[in-house]
Order: structure tokens, then sequence, then C-alpha cells
């Protein structure tokens, strides 16, 4: 018995790979309607989700189907610009293997941060508050995929503004050590954190 199971495992790198079924190109541009061409928003009501970790897009999609995240509806960036969506309602029709094609297919492409104004002095206060509170878990300014927190650099100033306040409010689900530091901040905190992000290229 316990020889089959060294054989066993030492030929199980002969076995091919499980790859993921591949996104749905259907449902890859109905996330480009919105987010833009290959996930890099040019607007600034939603984030671009182009190099987001497969994990962290992946439980994003979910917590938008179990509606424990906020669903501000949008207008559609291209096509018919006068329909409006929200992500609980998308991710509602999504199922867990559209889900996980999708996040992985999005955490492959590039990023792009936005080329956008932002105001100096509230980039510097900002930066103070990150690397008191934020730097640990969002480092690089907010940049690095591999942290599994999202990236917040160069993401939209106004969504920036809009998520951190969210999740000031308790609207959005989040670590508790996440909680207890944004419970505190006030509102031109979340100006300043979003302008420092903002501003990060």
């Amino acid at each position: 018995m316990k020889r089959m199971l060294l054989v066993a495992l030492s030929t199980a790198w002969l076995l091919p790979a499980v790859s993921l079924a591949a996104a749905d190109p259907k449902l890859v541009d109905s996330c480009n309607d919105c987010h833009g061409d290959k996930g890099v928003t040019t607007s600034q009501d939603v984030p671009t989700i182009a190099s987001i970790s497969a994990s962290v897009h992946s439980d994003s999609l979910k917590a938008f189907k179990a509606k424990t995240r906020p669903c501000t509806k949008v207008s559609y960036k291209r096509g018919d610009t006068k329909r409006q969506g929200d992500m609980c309602t998308v991710a509602g029709k999504l199922t867990d293997a559209e889900m996980t094609a999708l996040a992985d297919h999005y955490s492959k492409l590039p990023y792009a941060p936005m080329k956008q104004p932002t105001e100096a002095a509230k980039v510097a206060a900002g930066k103070i508050l990150h690397d008191r509170d934020c730097k640990s878990c969002h480092s690089n300014g907010g940049k690095d995929p591999a942290d599994d927190a999202g990236i917040l650099g160069g993401q939209p100033a106004t969504w920036l503004k809009a998520a951190l306040a969210d999740f000031k409010a308790d609207k959005a689900e989040q670590p508790k050590k996440m909680k207890d530091k944004m419970t505190k901040l006030s509102e031109p905190d979340l100006e300043a954190l979003a302008q420092y992000y903002a501003s990060q290229q």
C-alpha cells in the first residue's frame, strides 16, 4: 500500500495541469462595456479591473452576488449608454465557474493607472495617512496586485472616494483591523486618501 502511494506521488507531476475554462467572450465584452477596453477604465465612476489578482476579483464578484457590497447604478460606457446597471445584478447572474474564469482573464491583463488631475496638498496629506494606516496591506502606493488587497493606486478619484466612504460607513465587508481604522477617518481624510491613490502612476 505504501509502495503504491509513493509511486502515485512520484508520478503525479507527469499528469497534465488542470486549466481553467476560458472566460466567455460575451461576458468579457459585457464587463468591458462599463469597465473599459481590456478592463481599463476611462470613467470616474467605475474602477479598472485589469491586473487585479484572481482571488480578489473572484471574492469581489461573490460579495456583490451576496449583496454584501453596495451596488451603485452606473451608466454603460459603450453601446446603449442610456442603459444602467449595477454589480449586484451583474454578479447575481454569474455562476461560480464564470466568476472564476472572468477573474482569471482580467488578472492576466496589464494595469494602466488613470491620468487625472490631483491636488498636491491633499496628495501629501493622503500619503501620511496611507503610510500610517494602509501601507502594510496596500504596498507600493496601493498598486501591487500581489498584495491580494485590490489595486487602489491610479484608480479614478471619484470612485476611490465613494469606495472609501462605503468602507467608513461599514457598508462593505472588510477586515476588522481595516474597519477600526476606517471609522476613525474624517471626510477630509477620505478625500486626501482618494487624491493620494489617484496620483499614483
